[in-house]
């Protein structure tokens, strides 16, 4: 007389049997997705969804410089008011600038934090009309790239120049040794793309009550 099948036999094989799929089924899909993956990494296949995610925007983007003015020239570095603003995170930024242009015998008038916030781009020189050339002569004291602006909040007869510090500053800047020997009188490149300085400078009263006494 035969003996009827285990069944605790039958029921661990299909447990062993079922198993098996899973875990094969699950290996299966992990590889397919590892595969995925390393051709989406290696640009073989597009991402699947963009986060948006993009990079700060520049604010040196799409800036046009004003031009100097014609037959300009540069100035004595010396005779040059400045401000420096710190436009990053990084603290001391600012005070490490200012210190260098102090030692090379600039006078340095306010040092703080950029009042409008970051500043994404290098190194912005601001200033007004009658401080172009000022500005253009302080842009060959740093060594990167440095956008010149006019300040339109500034007062037009002000030679001030505000240095601005952004993300992309890295102690570029000239020793004080090397500022001490910049020229002055040397001719002022127009930098390319620039257009004419629109903000004329405000008649002083003398020259009005001039004017009045004219007519």
């Amino acid at each position: 007389m035969s003996s009827s099948a285990d069944p605790n036999a039958e029921y661990r094989r299909r447990l062993k049997h079922r198993q098996t799929i899973v875990i094969g089924g699950v290996l299966t899909v992990m590889a397919a997705v590892t595969v995925v993956c390393l051709m989406v990494w290696s640009g073989i296949l597009p991402a699947p969804y963009d986060p948006g995610f993009s990079a700060a925007e520049d604010d040196t983007a799409n800036l046009v410089q004003p031009c100097p003015p014609a037959d300009a020239t540069t100035a004595e570095i010396t005779s040059i008011p400045v401000n420096v603003y710190n436009g990053t995170d990084t603290t001391g930024l600012a005070g490490g600038v200012a210190d260098t242009l102090e030692d090379a015998g600039l006078t340095v008038n306010n040092t703080a934090d950029w009042p409008k916030g970051d500043y994404s781009g290098e190194v912005q020189l601001t200033t007004s009309k009658a401080g172009l050339a000022n500005a253009y002569t302080l842009a060959h004291v740093f060594t990167g790239s440095v956008i010149v602006q006019i300040d339109e909040t500034q007062d037009a007869n002000d030679p001030t120049v505000s240095v601005v510090l952004g993300d992309q500053y890295s102690t570029g800047i000239l020793s004080v040794e090397e500022i001490g020997q910049l020229k002055a009188g040397e001719t002022i490149s127009a930098p390319t793309g620039c257009v004419a300085a629109t903000t004329v400078p405000e008649a002083t009263d003398s020259a009005e009550d001039a004017e009045n006494a004219d007519g």
